[in-house]
């Protein structure tokens, strides 16, 4: 990248993060060596405060039981540096709790945009790696699903993208709320609005490590290539906080992803693939801001938390569960004129329903086809569509093509559950989803789980309602498929959305997509006191919004 390149992202990154909602926030995207940040210092102005710092680290799809059966085995001792660790894998300062799960779909934007808020879905507006805005008319896609296409991907890391679409206050604006004058930092993450700092690394960093398909990634899928995007970002967080000029901040996010991303692609299988990342030159890394915070006496009084936002299923690599094109010809066999799959459209395209690709599950919106009868008429999206003459068809078409194969033998046996449920405006709380039966008939998620029991699913009633049930959660569609998640058959069983085949996926309702990690470690607390302080804020069963809960209140402890 040439320098004349490096100021053009500096002043769009700039302009992008002043227009965050916290009106005392100031940035200022200085080039260091190799790297971005942003960064301005206000030492004067800010007192040191007495409360506990926090270090959050994201792990972009590391599943719970990899993570901790490496931790137990004593193979990341720099990672078990950080949680205050023992001799031979003990953890005496660390809690690891049990407990979380990630909401529906367990997909990376949903899952931190939850973290990072502490609203679910329906609340945040933020619904899936891709959703359609109908009052806008506009596909939002800060990870294409339906398409490929980097720069979404790119503007999520390095823009506003993906905060601009969060309609509720982040963690930072809401620990800001109660201390004025707290200093956080954010490096590479989706959602950094509060944040004083912004800590990037080279956009060909970051487009290498954004979660991508199959054929996004061919030139990718090394273990090496991934390995070296994230040390370039960890580099540079821990260049900045070494730099003794400005004290360590309050909070400190980092965010890692090339978990995620390599996983996605591994032959070797996602548990391996991720064992392989966590152990390599990642925990490497982990060590070195151990040493570094160490120096500067910035964990004596500071909580460590570690989470993840969805676990991993394989699927065939040959992409034989793979559902691309099949669920645009149910449409147009259908009679629906059909939103092309890109992330623009003209302002007065003609399309009468919208596809958004979610892993394991696909959204359908529909429109009021009464307002577009004709050919090359703009629709009303602003307005619900007709249950009965809009909605109901494409619920059928579906039963159906997945029943007997009609329309598309592709999907035949492919789908686990069409769900659908009567419109409402979209400034309204909407319904909870109902299980289409065929025939016009529906039947209420409990009763349909009781004849139908899915046993490797995790509350999927309570996290489909989080889903689907709030200001904004028409943004989930107004029909949803369930693909066949095949936990029981094993990777030849379990379907997908997305435009291309990928060696692993992730969204479904099952166990192992939604266990996740959840650790909290301080040097002054033993284990049980941990516990006890963790469980004063998540119970048993918990949700990863939850997260921000538990930042804002060992803040406070």
């Amino acid at each position: 990248m040439t320098r004349a390149s490096i100021a053009l992202l500096a002043f769009a990154i700039i302009g992008n993060v002043l227009g965050c909602r916290s009106a005392d926030e100031l940035v200022k995207l200085t080039a260091i060596g190799r790297s971005h940040a942003l960064r301005e210092e206000r030492n004067d102005a800010r007192p040191a405060s007495r409360r506990p710092g926090l270090l959050i680290i994201g792990v972009d799809g590391m599943k719970r039981d990899v993570l901790y059966g490496l931790l137990h085995e004593g193979a990341l001792p720099g990672l078990a540096s950080l949680l205050g660790g023992g001799a031979y894998g003990t953890l005496p300062h660390a809690y690891l709790s049990s407990a979380l799960m990630a909401g529906l779909p367990s997909i990376t934007i949903v899952g931190w945009a939850s973290i990072f808020s502490g609203r679910p879905p329906a609340e945040n507006g933020i619904t899936g790696n891709e959703f359609f805005i109908r009052e806008q008319r506009r596909l939002a896609a800060p990870i294409p699903g339906t398409f490929e296409d980097a720069e979404p991907k790119l503007a999520t890391y390095t823009d506003d993208y993906a905060d601009d679409l969060l309609m509720v206050p982040t963690l930072y604006e809401r620990l800001r709320q109660d201390e004025p004058s707290i200093d956080v930092w954010v490096s590479v993450s989706q959602f950094h609005c509060g944040a004083d700092r912004l800590l990037i690394a080279k956009r060909s960093a970051i487009v290498g490590k954004v979660y991508a398909n199959a054929r996004d990634t061919v030139t990718w899928r090394d273990f090496e290539t991934y390995e070296e995007r994230d040390q370039e970002v960890l580099n540079n967080v821990i260049g900045e906080l070494a730099d003794d000029d400005h004290r360590v901040p309050d909070v400190l996010t980092l965010y890692v992803t090339g978990t995620d991303s390599y996983a996605h692609v591994a032959a070797e299988g996602p548990d391996q693939a991720l064992r392989r990342f966590a152990t390599g030159n990642l925990d490497t890394a982990f060590g070195r801001l151990h040493d570094v915070l160490a120096q500067r006496g910035a964990l004596t009084n500071r909580y460590v938390i570690l989470v993840a936002d969805h676990g991993h299923s394989p699927v065939p690599e040959d992409g034989s569960t793979l559902l691309s094109a099949p669920p645009r010809t149910v449409l147009e066999h259908a009679g629906f004129r059909v939103r092309p799959f890109t992330l623009d459209v003209a302002d007065d395209a003609d399309f009468q329903a919208v596809l958004a690709y979610e892993g394991p599950m696909a959204y359908v919106y529909v429109a009021d086809r009464s307002t577009c009868v004709q050919p090359s008429t703009a629709c009303d999206w602003s307005r619900p569509p007709r249950f009965d003459e809009d909605v109901l068809p494409i619920a059928e078409a579906y039963f159906q093509a997945s029943r007997r194969g009609r329309d598309a033998p592709e999907m035949r046996g492919t789908l686990d559950m069409v769900l659908t449920r009567r419109p409402r405006p979209y400034a309204e709380d909407d319904l909870p989803f109902e299980v289409y039966v065929g025939g016009g008939r529906r039947v209420p998620i409990a009763a349909y789980l009781r004849t139908h029991p899915h046993p490797t699913w995790v509350a999927f009633e309570s996290r489909l309602r989080e889903l689907a049930v709030g200001r904004y959660g028409e943004r989930a569609g107004d029909v949803l498929l369930i693909a066949k998640n095949g936990d029981g058959l094993g990777p030849a069983g379990r379907y997908y959305f997305n435009s291309a085949p990928q060696r692993s996926v992730h969204g479904s309702p099952s166990r192992q997509d939604a266990e996740v990690p959840l650790i909290v470690a301080h040097p002054a607390h033993s284990t049980d006191e941990l516990r006890r302080l963790v469980g004063e804020v998540i119970g048993d069963g918990a949700l990863v919004r939850q997260v921000t809960d538990l930042a804002l209140h060992l803040r406070r402890h």
